[in-house]
């Protein structure tokens, strides 16, 4: 039962992985409350890698700011970028007041199209060092008791040449 369990959570994983590589899907977990009520804390987006032309007033993007920061912001405003080197945009968070102190200037972005609250916290911890030790160490146990080993397993004796024991016993035994 466990090695089941243990193998279709494996194989999903494997899933998850091949198709977001595949099909270029980014997971985001929104660890602020700046896109809130829409996106609130605690969620996992998905989001695809597209080119600044196809970036509209609206949608949420996912860019990083001059210091490499990951900023995952509404766009409120587009120009183009000088020297056709993509677009300049104005982001804001849904909950923020204001828009962010500088606009962004990218050729490309990781654009929202789907999400779920609360995943995020699992997904979360479930990367933490804690978990993963306890990943490792439960798929330690899960390969030795596969494998078969820890004490060893009583044999039956196999009786001597007795006087209680009959040549007939002894042909059946063989055969």
């Amino acid at each position: 039962m466990i090695l089941n369990v243990g193998a279709v959570v494996g194989l999903v994983c494997i899933v998850v992985a091949a198709l977001s590589m595949l099909l270029g899907v980014t997971p985001l977990v929104f660890r602020s409350g700046s896109m809130s009520p829409e996106i609130p804390t605690g969620s996992l987006a998905l989001a695809r890698s597209v080119p600044a032309s196809e970036i509209a007033v609206g949608d949420v993007v996912s860019v990083d700011n001059q210091q490499g920061v990951r900023i995952t912001h509404r766009v409120v405003d587009l120009a183009a970028a000088p020297a056709d080197s993509g677009v300049v945009a104005t982001l804001q968070g849904d909950a923020n007041p204001v828009p962010d102190v500088s606009p962004y200037v990218f050729d490309h972005a990781d654009r929202v199209f789907f999400h779920v609250p609360a995943i995020g916290y699992a997904v979360g911890w479930l990367t933490s060092p804690v978990a993963i030790f306890f990943g490792g160490a439960l798929v330690g146990a899960v390969v030795v008791l596969a494998a078969g080993y820890g004490p060893a397993p009583r044999r039956a004796e196999r009786p001597e040449d007795d006087d209680n024991f009959s040549s007939e016993a002894q042909e059946g035994h063989r055969a």
